[in-house]
C-alpha cells in the first residue's frame, strides 16, 4: 500500500518557482519508510559525442539519428533531511520542457544508458538511510543546441501536474 505523503510547514509549497542548483523539500517514500527530501537539479548541456552514441544499446539507425545532437544532463541531487530509511529508492523522474515548450528525446528502457559525464541512476545505496546522507544521478536527454532544456517539474504526490500544483525549477 502506498503511504499518504502531506504537505507540511517544512516543505515547498505547491507551485513554487526554483532556479536550477536551488532545494526543494518534498514528501517522499521508500519501502521502508517514509520522510523529506531534499531535491535538487541541475542540467549541463555538451555535444554528444559519436564514441558516446557508438557505445549505447541502440540500433545502428537510431544512433545516426543522435549524431550531432546534444545531450542534456539532468543531474538531481537527493538529501536525508530527516533519517527516513530511503535504501533503494530511486531518483524521482520529472517533467522535462524545452525552451520550445516541447520534450527533449530520451532513451526508454531498462538498459544502461551512461555516457561520459552522466552515469545511468542507479538504487540509493544503504547509507542513504542516514539523516544528512546525499545521493546522486543523472538521467540523459537529447535534443539540439537551439531547443535546450530550461524547466524541470516534479509532480508526484501530494503534487500535481498542473503548475499551481507543482514544483518546478527553471533556468
Amino acid at each position: 500500500m502506498t503511504p499518504v505523503l502531506e504537505l507540511t510547514d517544512r516543505t515547498t509549497k505547491p507551485g513554487t518557482k526554483l532556479k536550477f542548483g536551488e532545494q526543494a523539500v518534498v514528501p517522499f517514500y521508500s519501502q521502508y519508510d517514509k520522510g523529506l527530501l531534499g531535491l535538487s537539479v541541475t542540467v549541463e548541456t555538451k555535444p554528444a559525442p559519436d564514441a558516446d552514441i557508438d557505445q549505447l544499446p541502440l540500433k545502428d539507425e537510431d544512433k545516426a539519428k543522435l549524431r550531432g545532437k546534444m545531450f542534456f544532463f539532468v543531474h538531481e541531487t537527493l538529501t536525508n533531511l530527516d533519517g527516513a530509511n530511503f535504501t533503494g529508492v530511486y531518483a524521482p523522474i520529472l517533467n522535462v520542457s524545452t525552451r520550445s515548450g516541447g520534450f527533449p528525446g530520451t532513451l526508454l528502457g531498462m538498459a544502461d544508458h551512461s555516457v561520459s559525464g552522466c552515469e545511468d541512476l542507479a538504487f540509493a545505496p544503504e547509507e542513504f538511510a542516514a539523516k544528512g546522507a546525499t545521493f546522486e544521478g543523472c538521467r540523459l536527454y537529447f535534443g539540439t543546441s537551439s531547443d535546450p532544456v530550461t524547466s524541470l517539474t516534479y509532480t508526484q504526490k501530494p503534487y500535481d501536474s498542473a503548475s499551481s500544483k507543482a514544483v518546478t525549477w527553471r533556468k
